[in-house]
């Protein structure tokens, strides 16, 4: 009888322990991840902070800590996690009561991109194990991993061309009212430029150094999209540490620089622009954009624009004006795309091209324009962009006093052609082309614009 007793009464004190840590486990206990620094270059070691605190009387004998992230930050240390799609990582501690754990985790960013953890889920065991208790509690923690330099031997050539083809081109147009310093004359001087009070100031020929009447911008394209039949990640990644090098060293020298690309930010879903400007906070603004900048991007609209037949109707008139006009109303697609072939301008489209480049609106914002909608339901290829700049250069894509720099792998005609149009004002503009050694060029000169081959050895990519 006594030990029936005491089987019933140890099973009673089972389930209220139960009871106990079922309705209580999850009070005061908090558990935060942060990355201890916001930005990272490709290679770098960075830190994760861990933070777990159990303030209440009753204790955690285990409790697992189980979070995710991105499969290319690898931890050091050889346990506890497992890569798949995704960085799964899993912890293990003994929570006292009133007790605060802190851990540092030291990691490797193997790869440049925007890496967020959004959730921490928790998995907790009463005294005796005999029942779970599962949690799941919201994380708001990211880090940027900036795109690692490209080779700084072989970026001198295309810099040295391109800074003098922008000082040649200040050096020709001057503001005649606006003296920036006087020098020596030289015998290519012309008379006019003499300033004859410093002469007989100085008893030698003096002549005055205007300043520039234009200030030059580079606009870099970054093309993510490859000619050829199977994808190659390396030359993609190659060309966006292309993009960050030239862009810092134009900032560098107090060039402002723009970037336009056809590659999907991952946090608007529509493709990647930032304006003109100089400085480091902009210089800043380029690596964070290049890290979020997506090889390949969805289709689907970001905010479900693409669900409905609707949509997915102005999304198809908006891509047909993406491509140069439109026929007349009633008119055929195939007419229309003799239209656009022929480079005819219809001058209704030039607001709504530039909206596809615009970012991306709240998801409160309506989604009622057709540009609108292609813009986050169709990839824009280099081609839509070069013919945007094109078609309008009094816009904010471009104008006389801008030098363009296009990066992309792709050897398509069509691209060359776009891009020999827009620089048929900007000559000296250059085409870096990522490229694999032994890889022959199937494209031919360009008149307006400079082509440099560079080759990315295979396994470039691992050796970063």
């Amino acid at each position: 009888m006594r030990l029936i007793v005491i089987i019933i009464g140890a099973w009673i004190l089972l389930l209220l322990q139960n009871i106990l840590y079922q309705r209580y486990w999850q009070q005061g206990l908090t558990a935060r991840l942060s990355f201890i620094q916001k930005a990272a270059v490709e290679g770098d070691h960075a830190q994760l902070k861990e933070i777990i605190t159990n303030r209440k009387f009753l204790p955690l004998p285990v409790l697992h800590v189980k979070f995710q992230m991105g499969r290319h930050l690898v931890f050091s240390e050889s346990s506890n996690f497992k890569i798949t799609d995704k960085n799964y990582r899993s912890d293990i501690f003994s929570c006292m009561p009133w007790q605060e754990i802190r851990r540092t985790l030291d990691f490797v960013c193997q790869k440049r991109g925007y890496y967020q953890i959004r959730s921490i889920d928790l998995v907790s065991y009463d005294l005796f194990f005999f029942g779970h208790c599962v949690a799941s509690v919201p994380e708001d923690t990211f880090l940027y991993v900036y795109p690692g330099p490209a080779d700084p031997v072989r970026l001198e050539m295309p810099l040295k061309n391109l800074m003098g083809q922008i000082l040649a081109r200040q050096a020709l147009l001057t503001d005649p009212f606006e003296t920036q310093s006087v020098r020596p004359y030289q015998s290519y001087d012309p008379y006019k430029t003499v300033n004859w009070k410093a002469t007989a100031h100085t008893g030698e020929l003096k002549v005055n150094v205007y300043t520039p009447a234009s200030s030059w911008n580079v606009t870099i394209l970054l093309d993510m999209e490859s000619s050829r039949l199977w994808a190659d990640e390396d030359l993609t990644e190659e060309a966006v540490r292309l993009c960050g090098s030239m862009a810092e060293r134009m900032v560098d020298q107090g060039i402002p620089v723009a970037i336009y690309s056809n590659g999907t930010d991952c946090l608007t879903g529509l493709p990647s622009r930032l304006e003109a400007g100089a400085g480091k906070e902009h210089l800043r603004s380029i690596m964070e954009l290049l890290a979020r900048i997506q090889i390949s991007s969805g289709t689907a609209g970001a905010h479900g624009a693409a669900d409905s037949a609707a949509a997915a109707d102005s999304a198809l008139q908006a891509a047909r004006l993406l491509r140069g006009g439109t026929a007349p109303a009633g008119g055929s697609s195939s007419e229309k795309a003799s239209a656009s072939s022929r480079g005819k301008k219809a001058p209704q489209n030039a607001s709504r091209s530039r909206s596809l480049l615009d970012p991306a609106p709240p998801p409160t914002a309506s989604l009622n324009t057709g540009a609108k909608i292609a813009g986050q339901s169709r990839n824009i290829t280099m081609e839509d962009i070069l013919f945007f700049m094109t078609d309008d250069r009094s816009s904010s894509f471009g104008s006389d006093s801008t030098m363009y720099i296009m990066i992309s792998p792709g050897q398509r005609v069509s691209l060359t052609e776009h891009f020999d149009a827009l620089c048929r004002q900007s000559p000296g503009s250059q085409w870096i082309l990522p490229k694999r050694p032994g890889e022959e060029l199937r494209i031919a000169p360009l008149r307006f614009a400079e082509i440099y081959e560079w080759e990315v050895p295979y396994g470039h990519s691992q050796a970063i």
